[in-house]
């Protein structure tokens, strides 16, 4: 009745009520829905080619920072791949697997063929598929641990 007429004229009921709507629009707004999860994916996978292949200049580069460190940033980074991937929709699956590695293993061919003196490891290849097999796992049991479980009844 009068309520209504009045929210659609834009008249709040209650001081703050308008702006605490338009702060929930904001907020949901903000979601990140599964085509903005593809783009900061798109955007991500960009970001670790270009970084993939520059020069190492610095002794300070996350490569060096300690024994391994360049094998636990590929875990991680092809662990978050795989999880911004599920989050973006993509099925839990071989498919994506084998195109999160492929990437990958692009990644070693451009270092190897660019400029900067980078060169290809397989040791990279095999912390990548570590990463994608880690994040995978999680989600197993991520999922499974959410599912209620079934009465034997």
């Amino acid at each position: 009745g009068v309520q209504e007429g009045l929210m659609d004229h834009g008249v709040a009921q209650h001081p703050g009520e308008e702006e605490g709507g338009r702060i929930a629009r904001r907020r949901q707004g903000l979601r990140l829905t599964p085509r903005r999860w593809r783009t900061l994916l798109a955007m991500l996978m960009v970001a670790g080619a270009l970084f993939a292949v520059r020069p190492l200049t610095s002794r300070y580069a996350p490569e060096t920072l300690f024994l391994y460190s360049d094998k636990l940033s590929h875990v991680l980074f092809f662990g978050g791949l795989w999880l911004m991937a599920r989050r973006a929709g993509f099925a839990a699956s071989w498919p994506l697997a084998l195109t999160l590695l492929g990437y990958g293993v692009f990644i070693e061919v451009a270092q190897a063929l660019s400029p900067t003196g980078r060169s290809a490891s397989l040791s990279d290849v095999v912390a990548d598929s570590l990463g994608i097999a880690l994040a995978w796992w999680l989600t197993r049991r991520w999922s499974s641990a959410r599912q209620p479980e079934k009465n034997s009844g």
